[in-house]
């Protein structure tokens, strides 16, 4: 198989090469949008319990406290038993999740541990944190 003293064969075995190279780095990046993907992957929403609509990644929750009183936490990872959380404060900090602008900011991430928590301790979704608030933040969902 040679046409004009070049192997058609390598031509060929290179295209086939090129095109799994181009089918895994689309399955790839189809997968790293997954479920915490900004886009029209985020469309669809899973329901959890009594209708309301499950928790994902970088979006801010009013979370019930064991004393009784509520306080805004950011959603850092989702579990099938609860959920990971960091607490937000309004006392400035390095990290503002919220800007003044919004409607219950500013509102700023508070340096400590993470919480972890159950499904039934988040009351109400309170919006969701920015693409470049998220990438900053990310690192500590663990």
């Amino acid at each position: 198989m040679e046409a004009n003293g070049v192997d058609t064969f390598w031509w060929l075995a290179l295209g086939l090469v090129m095109l799994l190279a181009f089918v895994a780095a689309l399955v790839d990046g189809r997968g790293r949008l997954g479920p915490g993907g900004r886009g029209a992957a985020r469309a669809a929403r899973a329901v959890g319990r009594d209708g309301v609509p499950a928790p994902r990644p970088g979006e801010i929750w009013r979370t019930a406290l064991p004393d009784g009183t509520d306080a805004l936490f950011l959603v850092l990872a989702v579990r099938s038993d609860g959920v990971r959380l960091a607490p937000l404060t309004r006392s400035p900090s390095p990290v503002t999740v919220l800007p003044a602008g919004a409607g219950s900011g500013p509102v700023y991430l508070e340096p400590g541990p993470v919480a972890e928590a159950g499904l039934a301790r988040l009351r109400e979704r309170c919006g969701e944190v920015d693409a470049a608030t998220w990438e900053r933040v990310r690192h500590l969902a663990g």
